[in-house]
């Protein structure tokens, strides 16, 4: 899942993108991925997360929160979403 690159003795914005495609059954796997000290991005971002509304503004993740979503309500799957610590 993803790629992260980083520079050390910068100051950096690190952001992690996976297209996820169904983060119900991923959220185990991802939750393990983002226990890595050596990520630890700062913005989380995910498509095709296939949540409705209600379901995404529940959504939480170790220490990270939805700060922006789009959800896809008359659609099935789809959306995106932006997490933060």
């Amino acid at each position: 899942m993803g790629n992260v690159t980083t520079s050390k003795g910068t100051s950096s914005l690190i952001i992690y993108h996976q297209n996820i495609r169904g983060l119900v059954s991923k959220k185990d796997e991802l939750n393990i991925i983002m226990q890595d000290k050596s990520i630890n991005p700062h913005l989380i971002c995910l498509s095709e997360h296939h949540l409705k509304t209600l379901e995404i503004t529940k959504f939480t993740l170790n220490s990270y929160k939805v700060a922006a979503s789009f959800c896809r309500e008359g659609v099935p799957k789809g959306g995106l979403c932006i997490m933060t610590r």
